[in-house]
């Protein structure tokens, strides 16, 4: 959620997350690291609804500030991180 509105939230803003919260919603696959298709469509979640699953810190993954408000620069996002992943950081 505030990947999206740093990004544009409705005005293209980015829909994604890292391996780390994606794995905390027991709906990733560990091998492959993407959403599990058939834990998908046993509970019936259109993929598209889903972020889409990015390493935790990649230069070009998470795109960077809209350049209006809050911030009105464009500052690079290097990474994401859940609560309790950023705490053992």
């Amino acid at each position: 959620w505030v990947l999206w509105n740093l990004t544009g939230g409705p005005n293209g803003g980015i829909h994604a997350t890292d391996v780390t919260n994606a794995s905390r919603t027991m709906l990733m696959n560990l091998e492959t690291l993407d959403w599990d298709e058939e834990l998908l469509d046993f509970f019936g979640i259109p993929r598209a609804m889903l972020p889409k699953i990015n390493p935790s810190s990649h230069p070009d993954a998470y795109g960077s500030t809209r350049t209006s408000r809050p911030l009105s620069a464009a500052i690079p996002i290097g990474g994401v991180l859940g609560d309790q992943q950023a705490a053992t950081v």
